[in-house]
């Protein structure tokens, strides 16, 4: 197992870690916040889910104020920012007893996930060696989603009822996580110089057509794929799938176990492949996956199997498009063309639950996993077309698709200098 752990350095893996335990501490909170609005402090659910929304429209809202700023102050002080506002935002629920008090409490929050999201992302692509980018934004999505499932699966035990008490406990452990990650942060000892000095808006960023592919499929992938099982899954299983909540549980227990047991392995198996190739190869797991789905109705074991399917795409996909960003990114736009990217990440949870609301109100449940495998197969042919596209050379072991060169010369930053490691300003 130790041969298989990618050479990511000892800073990435104290952030991997510290991040793990904020995630344990976001799944103690996340799941059952809905129901902690509801049921503890009397909102009706209208207003409860409107609380939720807006948590992700904050965060959609505030993403591209938080590439300049991150660009301009640094990963590390940006990524400690958000950190200590988040804990601020989770903690002001516990107090919630009025929809004002939680809409509130809704924006901070969502805010510092708007920013945490960028700045993190823009960190890891520094503090890891450029060959290793993909290895760490997949040790990431792993690391994040069996932490998350993991905390879920505690406050499932610890937080059954309608009393306060446990509710917000859990709360005020999860807010404490976040100032805790923040003073851990705080300890990395990074001495490489900060990136050139930043200047424009986004402009540039978006004539770059590479990263726009990069959006494109990535989108594709987040709405199709990524944002459905978290959103519209268990309600096609409970519903059309004929199924229940119990048999929904496994497929994600299911999920996170091969998720788990396949990412070290996959990510031995696509080292120094084009990423976009393998991207698209991810795509063709998703609609293998909605396809055994919607065979599925009826047949917990195919529904339950669906999600393991869908655990090696998202292997696949994991240290392909977020590295392939940061491999197009200049040193002083990073944060910025992390900021573009995290707008396709945002866009998922908003669009697939609307999307899936109209297919299952409408009587189309059966037809759509159909629908999700088609757009995935979509995003698979826009990967392939876009894997012959000029991409940025950045450094050796960076393997993106064919290299012509074309920006390593024009920006004068460390993009295409072998043997030197970017880092955060401190």
């Amino acid at each position: 197992m130790r041969k298989l752990l990618p050479p990511v350095g000892r800073d990435a893996w104290l952030a991997l870690g510290v991040n793990t335990l904020s995630c344990l501490g976001s799944g103690l909170t996340m799941p059952f916040l809905l129901v902690y609005l509801h049921a503890v402090r009397g909102l009706p659910l209208p207003v409860a889910g409107l609380v939720l929304a807006t948590i992700g429209v904050a965060g959609l809202v505030v993403v591209p104020l938080t590439g300049p700023l991150v660009d301009r102050v640094g990963a590390l002080r940006a990524f400690v920012g958000g950190l200590l506002l988040g804990g601020v935002g989770i903690a002001l629920f516990a107090p919630a007893t009025t929809a004002w008090a939680a809409f509130a409490a809704a924006v901070v929050y969502g805010c510092s996930g708007g920013l945490t999201w960028n700045s993190f992302a823009t960190l890891l692509s520094r503090l890891a060696p450029p060959a290793e980018r993909g290895a760490v934004f997949a040790l990431r999505y792993t690391s994040a989603n069996a932490a998350f499932g993991a905390g879920a699966l505690i406050a499932g035990l610890v937080t059954a009822g309608e009393t306060p008490g446990p509710y917000v406990a859990v709360l005020l452990i999860d807010a404490l996580s976040y100032v805790l990650f923040a003073v851990a942060m705080l300890t990395l000892r990074v001495t490489l110089p900060p990136p050139p000095t930043s200047r424009g808006g986004y402009r540039p960023v978006l004539r770059d057509r590479a990263l726009l592919g990069v959006v494109a499929v990535n989108t594709l992938f987040t709405v199709f794929a990524l944002a459905q099982t978290s959103t519209v899954f268990a309600a096609w299983v409970t519903g059309p799938g004929g199924s229940s909540a119990r048999v929904a549980g496994l497929a994600f227990a299911l999920n996170i176990v091969v998720l788990l047991l396949a990412q070290l392995p996959i990510l031995a198996k696509v080292r120094g492949r084009s990423r976009l190739r393998v991207a698209a190869l991810a795509g063709t797991f998703f609609a293998a996956a909605w396809l055994t789905l919607a065979t599925g109705a009826g047949r917990p074991a195919l529904i339950i199997a669906a999600l393991g399917i869908f655990a090696l795409g998202e292997a696949l996909l994991s240290p392909t498009l977020p590295a392939l960003a940061n491999d197009l990114a200049p040193e002083e736009l990073r944060g910025r063309y992390n900021a573009v990217f995290a707008l396709s990440q945002q866009l998922g949870p908003v669009v697939a639950p609307v999307l899936g609301g109209l297919a299952l109100g409408h009587g189309l449940g059966g037809p759509y996993p159909i629908l999700l495998a088609a757009m995935c197969l979509v995003g698979s042919g826009v990967a392939i077309s876009r894997a012959g596209s000029p991409v940025t050379p950045t450094r050796p072991g960076c393997d993106t698709g064919p290299l012509r060169g074309r920006r390593a010369e024009a920006s004068g930053s460390a993009v295409g200098r072998p043997g030197s490691l970017p880092g955060p300003a401190p």
